[in-house]
């Protein structure tokens, strides 16, 4: 195969087909016999579907056979962005399906079936299962690759690359590849993708590159990725997906190998952020009268945001950013007491966080002499990312205790389904103050419990009613003191992202 110009060293703006063999979709056909009786193939199975829920790929040899030398597998699960590593099996015709755990076991018979079909694994090759597309439309697409073991990679320090689009909505882009240290005017066509195209191989010299795409003929970037970097001999493929991130940019990259998936964003990603007041008033801070001002300055000192009197239990307004390190200063509303200074906010790029403010008590021993002179109460932060997925046969809850109470060290929220009782729910987290935990729910109603522990017995401190269905999104559950309480405590559901 010719080299990519990168291996050449030459800088071609051509049509650059010699640095790219013509874009061939090898999909398979009708399953055929096998050459071999003892040949070994390798399946990969990648989930580029935006809405689904983790998936499984099941192969069968024979639906119609339970004998005991029969193939049957069902792999573990992959989310969205992810893919399942090379896994080995012997060649010959396979039955597929692809399904989703709606319940609480992931035996292939309890599965929902998204689809299911036939596929060849072929000696000494790699058969790729891609399912993209709305999960209510699926699109699942097959491909034959050929393994490459060529020893002339690991002498002239070459690595192998395809390339494929998994954007629906863009039928056609233009995928420039640079060296790291090189401009856009620089970087070479490596082609045009077609949705759902595999390229064929390319060789390329091991470096640090980086990858841009515009429309199909156009010459404004719509996506500029960060460095990629390729330090070994292997096969890879780069995919181009739809961004489900907060960024403007409409694409990420996914670097797929034979047993990791790294993602890659754009380089210029903005980010989003916003404050929870969760500031319990407290006699030991007397500085605190219930509303605070919080100020959000760059690494220049300007300022990002001023958030003016947030009240206990609210929000403030959500604030997209460009991606950098940033410093929070929060003052009381009323007489602008500063209670934190210059505290560090990292926001990469295309992410959404949430910076939780609570408070909690601290014994002080002044002298070190184990003795407790002093209890103060202290403003602490919790900096939490928000899920910006958009599933909806499943949704991320994700638990956070803002209730101080130094005779409950955890708190364990508990999942409850109509045919359980809390000993034997098995979907619960536990947490302590401050400390986020998150479970995947498949759409059901649960009642909810948060329960703490005082002097060995089990206390219900708050329960709640919980129903998700394909419009719940992605949750917060919040454990927050409240006085009017007949606990002292209430729960309540919030969203991870602004509405």
């Amino acid at each position: 195969m010719t080299l990519c110009n990168f291996c050449s060293g030459q800088k071609l703006r051509l049509t650059f087909k010699l640095c790219l063999i013509s874009f061939t979709t090898l999909i398979l056909g009708a399953c055929g016999s096998s050459d071999s009786e003892n040949g070994t193939g390798l399946v990969k199975f990648y989930n580029a579907s935006p809405t689904s829920p983790s998936v499984y790929l099941t192969l069968d040899e024979d639906l119609d056979s339970d004998e005991d030398d029969e193939f049957e597998q069902t792999f573990l699960s992959i989310g969205y962005g992810n893919a399942l590593k090379n896994t080995e099996v012997p060649e010959g015709e396979y039955f597929y399906e692809l399904g989703w755990k709606d319940g609480d076991s992931s035996e292939r018979s309890e599965l929902e079936i998204i689809t299911e079909s036939n596929l060849q694994i072929r000696n000494e090759s790699i058969t790729l299962v891609v399912l993209s597309n709305d999960i209510k439309t699926p699109e699942v697409k097959l491909f034959d690759i050929g393994i490459i073991d060529d020893e002339s990679d690991v002498d002239n320090d070459l690595f192998n690359l395809r390339f494929l689009n998994v954007s629906p909505e863009y039928t056609q882009i233009d995928l420039y590849m640079s060296k790291s240290d090189e401009t856009f005017n620089q970087a070479v066509l490596m082609g045009t993708l077609d949705y759902l195209s595999l390229t064929d191989n390319v060789k390329i010299k091991e470096d640090d590159y980086i990858f841009y795409i515009t429309a199909a003929g156009g010459s404004d970037i719509l996506f500029q990725s960060t460095e990629v970097s390729y330090q070994y001999n292997g096969q890879y493929i780069i995919t181009v997906r739809p961004n489900d991130g907060v960024s403007s940019t409409p694409f990420v990259i996914d670097n797929i190998g034979n047993s990791f998936v790294a993602t890659y964003q754009s380089v210029d990603a903005e980010a989003r952020f916003r404050i929870y007041n969760g500031l319990q008033e407290n006699q030991l801070m007397p500085a605190y009268t219930g509303a605070i001002d919080v100020n959000v300055v760059n690494g220049s000192t300007t300022t990002t945001a001023d958030i003016q009197d947030l009240s206990l239990g609210q929000f403030s307004a959500a604030f997209v950013v460009d991606q950098g390190d940033y410093s929070l200063s929060v003052y009381n509303a009323e007489d602008d007491v500063n209670l934190v200074s210059s505290q560090l906010f990292s926001l990469p790029e295309n992410t959404d966080r949430t910076v939780f403010f609570y408070m909690i008590e601290q014994d002080i021993d002044d002298d070190g002499d184990g003795e407790i002179e002093e209890t103060e109460a202290k403003l602490v932060s919790k900096i939490v990312d928000n899920s910006t997925r958009e599933r909806i046969y499943e949704h991320e809850v994700k638990m956070l205790n803002l209730a101080y109470n130094a005779d409950i060290t955890s708190v364990t929220f508990s999942f409850v389904k109509s045919d359980e009782v809390i000993e034997t729910a098995t979907l619960r987290r536990s947490t302590s103050i401050g400390e986020a935990q998150a479970l995947v729910l498949v759409n059901n109603t649960y009642n909810v419990y948060a329960i703490g522990k005082v002097d060995g017995v089990d206390y219900i401190l708050a329960n709640q009613l919980l129903t998700l269905d394909e419009t719940s999104g992605e949750l917060f559950l919040l454990l927050e003191t409240d006085v009017s309480s007949a606990t002292g405590y209430r729960m309540r559901f919030v969203p991870q992202l602004a509405e």
